[in-house]
């Protein structure tokens, strides 16, 4: 999933996971498989109270505090 946009993607198992495409934990596949049903492509809402769209929110604050601490370190 890339937790930017909320794209979807059915990956298979060869294929890498590069673009900006996080991979889905375990907990989160059925409802990815859900969310995705015979296509191999979707959007996430990523405003909705859905468990895919919090998990890309969580990824995203955690991506800007690890980006806000090494700029914090740099000015040292």
């Amino acid at each position: 999933m890339n937790i930017d946009t909320g794209e979807l993607i059915r990956l298979k198992q060869s294929q890498p996971v590069s673009g900006g495409y996080v991979p889905i934990p375990r907990e989160l596949q059925r409802e990815a498989n859900k969310h995705l049903a015979e296509k191999d492509s979707v959007i996430v809402d990523l405003s909705s109270k859905g468990p895919l769209s919090k998990w890309a929110k969580a990824h995203r604050k955690k991506r800007r505090k690890t980006a806000h601490e090494s700029r914090k370190q740099n000015r040292k």
